[in-house]
């Protein structure tokens, strides 16, 4: 047969080999998977090899590829490359094992990377499996290593220790100008940043001992629904000058796998909250706290004829729901006030969700604006106060604050809104309690506190202890949660008074400070969080007080002259948006303006370098979308003048196949292509390599086939030789995984290959006993010789 090779060694690295590292695999589902307990606590596993360089010597690098092989589960898998020795198992010698020698890191000390990524905030910016797909790599004749990518796609330059040298090199699209060729993992497209901002901002609380997951909370109408009339005008009919919106950015899926928590604002009508509730979101923040309780007290997803979210007690259990009441219960009662709080909590929310202000004398109050706003607070003594009169709030004391202003003014338009005292009777009781001169000053975060301890005590052994609903009251009081947002603004730009927006309250380190130590004063770091749209607060928050969870608040309300603040992801004048603390967002990139051509798991598989180390081939795995299905691009990429030369070469797939998993050179014109198809544990699949020849730009390669990897001979037994395995063992040998995506050139008679383990999810080798594959690397003897 000639393209039957012969078994002349073989080794094996057992599938549960481990490397010391941070603790990896958390975020990859339930264990145990194949039998495999899968939170790898303080290491890191040795496996998924997707590119392996023959250093002469008889070791190998070894390069591992995005680690649990997507974007949101391998965030805390370390980009590596390790040296590897194969003892190979030959009819005259060899263990069959392989010894691990050594590893370096792939890491962006020298920050060039611009995008957000996991480590973002550390000193050495090590990257991991959430930043790049790394699936190939070369080392130049400079000594510095090339890495091909697949979120990118993106070629990826470093020196000998795996430090990055330069920004990543995007791919140009050469059939559309001005474009590049883009994959769903993009980072400069919105639809896959908040996954990489919410890796950054997670290690960031764990790199300060904050091991509470930050919560993402973005605009509801940003949620990924399909649904392209879940939208409001500013988002789906944008403003001048602004790029056209999309409203499907943010997956709840990807999120939830990635281990984040979502929980939308602001969301009033009843549709919305049901859509949202089948989405499986994890909380809604609401002005309507009677509609939100209604609706998820009686939610039964799973048709099994009870409500999922309520417990023993008929309460929304917050570990499985979080029903946050806005402001209060804005709708109902003048916002941020304690009659706000009181009907959130006669609606049973399982959060007051509010915001914070901080006084001339420090102290943390509820107010959404930094003005005391005439559209929703009047005088005490009934005085002129009008949009020209307003103060703010860091301008004045807490006594003038209370003495002088009632927040009891009714919006326009707002019908369900009532200010009547007789509405809120704990409030009230509080008031008189507290000596308090209205029920409806503007309270401080200290009374609020206050007020929900004495709701609970005022329900359950107080005047309102024979209500029907007062076991309910008090017990949800006792354990209500707070969620307060700080109001800083980071724009260094004027509103229509000409205040400088950055300038209208404290600092953001001081006004974290403020409102954390009001918590943990309470001892409520278990029942309180601090949001914010300006990140600087958050991170101040975690490294200063660890025990408090933090909230990400995302929305995108443009500004466009002096209209509103511009909260939070747009840029400011063509430069990074200054509210995330530094993590870039790609504004109103979208698929609208940027689709995704190259599939997802679609990029840099294979990567050749001539043989004068001049030019680098990088290789695409899949198809583009809307190209011929069966043909990939092979792109040149000049690596003195580091770019694309335009140059383009087609490569055919097997009908068969549907990728390849590698592209080397052995000689000018001359390489190897491994083709593959999904199958695995089977001997009926698709894995083959062929013998290319590169021709004329634009022309296919010319291929041959010269080794089926489900049909090796092995008439020395090796295989069976004390190596485990049970399919394509024995005489009739085989490479029956999944992923197979590195070959090795020896000479003209003997090639290498090994597989990517895809640990600990791949089960190929071991289909009897159901254990996932380890790394195996062969050395083969061609049935014919390739020739020079």
């Amino acid at each position: 047969n000639h393209t039957q090779a012969t078994l002349l060694g073989r080794a094996v690295l057992k599938a549960a080999t481990f490397a010391a590292g941070p603790t990896s695999g958390q975020y990859i589902g339930e264990s145990p998977i194949n039998g495999q307990e899968v939170l790898f606590t303080q290491k890191q596993p040795v496996q998924g090899f997707s590119a392996v360089l023959d250093n002469q010597d008889g070791t190998f690098l070894a390069m591992t590829d995005n680690g649990f092989g997507a974007l949101n589960n391998s965030a805390d898998f370390h980009l590596r490359v390790y040296t590897i020795r194969p003892d190979f198992k030959t009819l005259q010698k060899g263990s069959g094992n392989i010894a691990v020698v050594s590893f370096f890191e792939l890491h962006d000390s020298d920050r060039h990377i611009p995008f957000a990524i996991t480590h973002h905030f550390s000193d050495k910016r090590i990257l991991t499996g959430a930043d790049f797909d790394i699936e190939s790599f070369q080392k130049a004749p400079d000594g510095t290593f090339w890495f091909g990518d697949e979120f990118g796609p993106f070629l990826l330059h470093t020196d000998t220790a795996g430090k990055v040298l330069e920004p990543p090199f995007p791919l140009p699209d050469f059939d559309h100008p001005g474009q590049e060729i883009r994959a769903p993992q993009n980072p400069y497209n919105e639809e896959s940043s908040a996954l990489r901002v919410m890796n950054a901002m997670r290690s960031h609380a764990q790199k300060n001992g904050n091991r509470k997951t930050p919560i993402v909370s973005p605009w509801f109408v940003m949620l990924a629904d399909s649904n392209s009339t879940t939208a409001v005008p500013d988002r789906a009919n944008p403003l001048a000058a602004l790029p056209a919106a999309s409203s499907d950015l943010f997956d709840i899926e990807t999120l939830h796998q990635a281990g984040f928590p979502v929980v939308p604002y602001t969301v009033n009508d009843r549709e919305s909250m049901q859509a949202l509730l089948a989405l499986g979101v994890d909380g809604i923040i609401s002005d309507n706290p009677k509609l939100l309780y209604e609706l998820v007290a009686a939610y039964d997803g799973d048709n099994n004829g009870q409500p999922d979210f309520l417990d023993q007690d008929g309460l929304i259990d917050i570990k499985r729901f979080d029903a946050q009441g806005h402001r209060g219960g804005r709708s109902l009662r003048p916002e941020n006030t304690l009659p706000a709080m009181e009907v959130a909590m006669d609606h049973l929310m399982t959060t007051l969700e509010t915001d914070a202000g901080i006084t001339r004398d420090g102290i943390p109050v509820l107010d959404h604006d930094p003005h005391i706003e005439s559209a929703k607070v009047r005088r005490a003594d009934r005085t002129a106060y009008a949009f020209k009169d307003e103060v703010l709030i860091k301008d004045l004391t807490l006594q003038e604050i209370q003495s002088a202003f009632v927040a009891d003014k009714l919006l326009a338009g707002n019908t369900q809104q009532k200010n009547d005292r007789s509405l809120s009777p704990v409030a009230l009781a509080f008031a008189k309690a507290q000596r308090l001169a209205d029920p409806y000053v503007m309270p401080t975060v200290q009374q609020l506190f206050d007020f929900v301890a004495f709701y609970a005590d005022y329900y359950q052994s107080g005047e309102g202890s024979r209500h029907p609903e007062a076991e309910k009251r008090w017990k949800n009081a006792r354990r209500v949660h707070f969620n307060i947002e700080t109001k800083t603004n980071p724009r260094q730009d004027t509103d229509e008074r000409g205040d400088v927006f950055a300038q209208r309250t404290i600092g953001p380190e001081p006004f974290a400070r403020a409102l954390a130590e009001v918590i943990v004063a309470n001892g409520l770091q278990d029942r309180a969080s601090i949001q914010s749209f300006d990140f600087r607060t958050l991170l101040i928050v975690h490294e200063k007080y660890p025990d408090i969870q933090t909230v990400c608040l995302f929305g995108d309300f443009p500004k466009v002259g002096d209209q509103s603040d511009g909260a939070n992801l747009q840029d400011e004048q063509g430069k990074n948006t200054p509210w995330l603390a530094g993590l870039y967002w790609p504004y109103r990139q979208t698929t609208l303006s940027h689709p995704f051509r190259a599939q997802s798991s679609g990029g840099f598989e294979g990567m050749a370098l001539d043989r004068e180390g001049n030019r680098l081939l990088p290789m695409l795995e899949k198809p583009l979308a809307g190209a011929d299905p069966g043909t990939l691009l092979i792109h040149v990429f000049d690596l003195s003048e580091k770019k694309y030369t335009g140059t383009r070469y087609r490569y055919m797939l097997h009908e068969r196949a549907t990728a390849i998993g590698d592209f080397r050179l052995f000689s000018p014109k001359r390489g190897l292509v491994i083709e593959r198809d999904d199958s695995q544990g089977t001997l009926d699949g698709f894995k083959r390599i062929y013998a290319v020849e590169v021709g004329q730009e634009g022309e296919p390669l010319h291929k041959k086939e010269v080794v089926d990897l489900l049909r090796i001979s092995d008439p020395d037994g090796l295989s069976a030789k004390g190596l485990p395995g049970d399919v394509g063992m024995g005489k009739n040998f085989a490479f029956p995984f999944v992923t197979i995506e590195s070959v090795i050139f020896f000479n003209e008679h003997e090639i290498g290959v090994i597989n990517d383990n895809n640990y600990p999810f791949s089960v190929g080798r071991h289909a009897g006993t159901g254990l996932p594959d380890d790394t195996e690397l062969i050395r083969l003897r061609l049935a014919q010789p390739l020739g020079e």
